[in-house]
């Protein structure tokens, strides 16, 4: 079995036809593309597994010429890479690869009282949810509290 996983759905956002979402089962993040309906990218970029984008994002028209690039860790002095040690040393555990159902690790950039964060949710046990807010410049803990799951 080989490490990437390429996954295709019908989704609908703003003019794109679909999404290609490609996936590194040794990999924290996975590679999205959204097309136009004449096949072209409408734009790509990397997300945490269940969470925000992360890096530079690549916008292009519909002739398939590029427009704009968008680095969507500006603003965040801590980086993907220091939330990924957070995580590590606090034994947050973060999903890697595909996973076709239930609730992983949510790693998401927020903006909170007009101050760039990350969130972090995750089950503990008992089966409740700790959230954690960090500054997105300082990587300091801002708040720490457990929440209800509630399942949909």
């Amino acid at each position: 079995m080989g490490d990437d996983l390429s996954i295709q759905d019908n989704f609908q956002p703003s003019g794109a036809i679909y999404r290609e979402r490609s996936f590194n089962r040794n990999s924290f993040l996975h590679t999205n593309k959204f097309f136009y309906d004449n096949g072209y990218i409408k734009k790509k970029g990397r997300l945490f597994n269940e969470g925000s984008s992360i890096g530079v994002w690549y916008y292009f028209d519909e002739s398939g010429k590029l427009v704009k690039e968008e680095n969507t860790d500006e603003g965040y002095g801590f980086t993907p890479e220091k939330l990924v040690r957070y995580c590590e040393k606090n034994k947050i555990e973060l999903p890697k690869g595909y996973h076709e159902s239930g609730f992983y690790t949510q790693v998401r950039k927020e903006t909170l009282n007009g101050k760039k964060v990350w969130v972090i949710k995750y089950l503990i046990p008992g089966g409740d949810i700790q959230r954690v807010v960090l500054d997105g410049q300082t990587g300091k803990e801002l708040e720490k509290k457990k929440v209800p799951f509630v399942s949909s």
